[in-house]
């Protein structure tokens, strides 16, 4: 290499940002190991590659002469060194990482929780009361969520189980607690607008979030389409997506007060308003307009049996027809 090529370009240009860009490739490769083990090893990873760095760089400058073979041979053994200990950390922890989130005993039944687009899907799970259950925790956002569990509405105060924080795509097993029999709400401390409820059942099978509409753990509820078995039994469950709802027929019972849950998955308003006919003259009930991911609950006031229309209001387009008897 000529001289004046070296001393101009080479070293005062080129050798540094080589240096910058080998530096930067390192960092994030090995950041990206550390996110894939337990906080506990990533420390514990961290920690044995800056005193591998410390004694790399330590001999290379006890050297009388660095040349570039030295400065070379220092990266390369980093490097190595970094990747050597990021991947025994990963085949070692590995294989226990479902354990570590959760200390909390024996885990009886197993329920499926996802985060995709922030949003959790489902947004209902159901669990058995009174008995320990694990939540399989499915992170597929590349940003980091949680779940931690309430037993108030406003999900406030101290949460009766907090998950650890998980940077997706990653799966983990969360290990919660016996709860006793009744409602609890859950969200991601991250994005606290990402919701649910949670079901404390006796004997209740630990739910397959996820199912077919109708089925034990579905995504929208039990009963028929639009949720809500006449008589009350389950409230009637409507979801918004895509600018469309899931169903095109709601069933209430007749004469007595009902709750109709409205689970709107997208990032634009949308409400459910109940009117006797399609030409708006007289309104029933008007829903709370709600901008996803969100989740409501509207409480509805008897309604004599029949047929009546139901739309949103902002996206008429978005509308069916309800079955009160």
């Amino acid at each position: 290499m000529r001289p004046d090529l070296r001393d101009r370009v080479v070293l005062p240009i080129l050798l540094p940002l080589g240096i910058v860009v080998f530096l930067v490739a390192l960092l994030w490769g090995f950041s990206r190991l550390l996110l894939g083990v337990t906080a506990t090893a990533a420390t514990v990873t961290a920690t044995v590659v800056a005193l591998g760095i410390l004694v790399i760089s330590a001999v290379a400058a006890n050297r009388h002469t660095i040349r570039s073979s030295t400065i070379a041979a220092a990266f390369g053994a980093t490097a190595g060194l970094a990747m050597l200990t990021g991947g025994i950390a990963l085949a070692v922890v590995g294989s226990g990482e479902a354990e570590e989130p959760g200390e909390n005993g024996a885990h009886g039944a197993t329920v499926e929780l996802v985060a995709a687009n922030i949003a959790f899907e489902p947004t209902t799970l159901s669990v058995p009361a009174d008995t320990p259950f694990t939540i399989e925790f499915d992170n597929r956002d590349s940003v980091q969520h949680n779940v931690e569990i309430f037993d108030n509405p406003e999900r406030t105060g101290t949460p009766v189980f907090e998950g650890e924080l998980i940077t997706g795509p990653a799966t983990v097993a969360y290990r919660v607690d016996p709860l006793a029999e009744g409602t609890y709400f859950f969200l991601c401390v991250v994005h606290p607008q990402m919701t649910g409820e949670i079901e404390a059942v006796p004997g209740a099978p630990g739910g397959e979030p996820g199912g077919e509409p109708g089925e034990p753990g579905g995504g929208t509820g039990g009963g028929p389409p639009g949720g809500g078995a006449p008589g009350g039994a389950e409230p009637a469950t409507v979801v918004a997506q895509g600018i469309a709802f899931d169903t095109d027929t709601i069933s209430l019972p007749a004469d007595q007060p009902s709750t109709l849950t409205f689970d709107n998955r997208d990032s634009v308003p949308h409400n459910i308003a109940i009117y006797t006919d399609s030409s708006l003259s007289e309104a029933l009930f008007q829903g709370e307009i709600v901008t996803g991911p969100a989740t409501l609950q509207y409480e509805v006031p008897p309604l004599p049996a029949g047929e009546y229309y139901f739309h949103c209001d902002v996206h008429p387009n978005m509308n069916g027809t309800v079955t009160v008897g």
